[in-house]
């Protein structure tokens, strides 16, 4: 029930090779310029996908900073109310 079973290995029948004649070589192409690629050919090729590239990055960091604002004010409320459930809890036992 547990042990695996394997399917049976093919019957693979070797083939002769035959060989095609060697090509005569021809002489080299020059190489074509090379594509570059940057924010400048970017730009040039397509302005609408750079100022969108643009704006996703700033509102990526904007809300970035938004959360580390509201985590920063969520634990300083925090603090103040623990704070103060601590100060009368000790008022509360020195009776």
């Amino acid at each position: 029930m547990f042990k695996p079973k394997y399917p049976t290995p093919d019957t693979y029948v070797p083939t002769a090779h035959i060989h095609a004649p060697v090509p005569v070589e021809q002489p080299a192409r020059p190489a074509p310029a090379p594509v570059r690629s940057g924010v400048v050919d970017l730009v040039r090729s397509n302005p609408a996908a750079a100022v969108t590239g643009f704006v996703v990055t700033g509102v990526v960091l904007t809300s970035m900073l938004l959360a580390v604002a509201i985590t920063g004010l969520a634990l300083s409320i925090s603090g103040v109310v623990l704070l103060l459930l601590v100060r009368m809890a000790r008022q509360e036992f020195r009776r």
